[in-house]
């Protein structure tokens, strides 16, 4: 079988906004993911701490008002319009590049399963890769019907979460049946709490066998909520795609009306739809079904992407005018290195709240989170910047390509 001759995009050909997008996105999702990496990641279905001080009360706000759900977004968005950069590559004997992109979701969902089993059960790669095999099925439909399924599948979490809600204030007309529904509930709510506190004390204090299969408890406990979650996430993959037909990054510049719009509309939607959030959270117990959390979930959904757009349009309005370039040479090898950069902030965090490391799990306030993702996305800026000074590719991104196209990827970059 004769192989096509594919070669990864020259770093010539790279679209700098993207990689810059991108480098943003991994500092925003390791904000959000650090207080899941120090606490067990089920806790995020308990709601808020009703115990809360106001130091943790104010420092929980900021994250979930300016990062929560704002920076998968990106990182969604970005996916997607890969997606159709991949598809649009020129082969030299004209075959189908899809069977190579299919190869590449592969390794990636292996890299995911692996992040899952060895470092932490709060992967996306997994479900980034899968829902990439279903992209290849809109790589033909019209920006019409693509449209219409990101929307449609942005509005899953909602729509579900409404459609329990009344299923239960339906059923619960009947007493017995009320009852045997708050029973169940509150014994979900028990066997949670159980696991916060079995899940606790096998990380701070366990082995790293007993941390694998407490992940994959964990990971299966979560696997329901994935339709709260993930339907937004295979929407905005879809908005990506859209978008990267219309060249809106590649071609930035002649599109501005449409950014200086989408800066000021998602904007004045974000504020309204995170303050509600906020609200709405601090009632809600996520994992049962009522007016609280639909609100969340709606204004969850509306709030994430809107403030994402906000985010990616601030973005391309400040290269428009070619202010910040600083901002974009410290971003964007954080970019290129993105799944590399997204794996490292496991591996860093393992070793710090682990038994088999310092042993911190618990012991983090979120300020100090807050502090230490600074800290160490700082690093990452600075290896990434030299990393890239002396390789053509972040140490995974070379395995991924080496293995995606079947030959070893040149490394090292050459001399001029």
């Amino acid at each position: 079988m004769m192989k096509a001759n594919y070669s990864p995009v020259k770093i010539s050909e790279r679209i700098v906004l993207l990689d810059v997008l991108r480098g943003l996105a991994i500092f925003g999702i390791l904000m959000v993911n650090m207080p899941l990496m120090y606490e067990p990641m089920v806790k995020i279905l308990a709601g808020a701490n009703p115990d809360a001080t106001t130091s943790q009360l104010i420092s929980e706000s900021i994250i979930k008002f300016f990062f929560e759900g704002k920076f998968y977004v990106i990182f969604s968005f970005l996916f997607g319009y890969g997606f159709w950069l991949f598809m649009n590559k020129t082969t030299p004997d004209g075959s189908s590049i899809i069977p190579v992109f299919r190869r590449r979701l592969i390794i990636l969902l292996i890299f995911g399963i692996a992040h899952v089993l060895l470092l932490w059960s709060g992967d996306i790669l997994v479900f980034y890769a899968l829902f990439g095999f279903v992209l290849i099925l809109f790589r033909r439909s019209s920006g019409r019907k693509i449209l219409k399924w990101s929307v449609w599948l942005m509005l899953i979490p909602s729509l579900v979460t409404a459609v329990l809600m009344g299923f239960i204030g339906l059923v619960s007309q009947n007493p017995e049946a009320k009852a045997a529904i708050d029973a169940n509930m509150m014994q979900g709510i028990r066997e949670m709490h159980q696991m916060v506190v079995e899940a606790s004390l096998i990380y701070s204090q366990g082995s790293f066998f007993e941390m694998v299969m407490m992940r994959l408890k964990e990971y299966q406990a979560l696997l329901p909520a994935i339709i709260f979650f993930y339907p937004v996430v295979l929407g905005v993959f879809l908005l990506g795609l859209w978008a990267a037909r219309k060249e809106l990054l590649a071609d930035f510049s002649s599109k501005l009306p449409f950014f200086r719009n989408l800066f000021w509309w998602s904007l004045g939607i974000g504020l309204i739809a995170n303050s509600l959030y906020i609200i709405a959270f601090r009632h809600a117990v996520m994992s049962i079904p009522s007016g609280w959390s639909l609100l969340a979930t709606s204004m969850h959904t509306l709030g994430g992407i809107s403030l994402g757009f906000f985010f990616i349009s601030a973005l391309v309005l400040i290269f428009a005018k070619g202010k910040c370039n600083w901002l974009g040479s410290m971003l964007a090898p954080v970019g290129r290195m993105a799944l590399t950069n997204y794996l490292m902030q496991s591996v860093i965090c393992a070793f710090l709240f682990h038994s088999y490391g310092l042993g911190l799990f618990g012991k983090i306030t979120t300020w100090q989170g807050m502090m230490l993702t600074v800290l160490i996305f700082s690093v990452q800026v600075l290896f990434s910047r030299w990393w890239l000074s002396r390789f053509r590719f972040g140490p995974l991104e070379w395995l991924w390509r080496s293995l995606t196209y079947f030959k070893r990827i040149p490394m090292k970059k050459t001399a001029a």
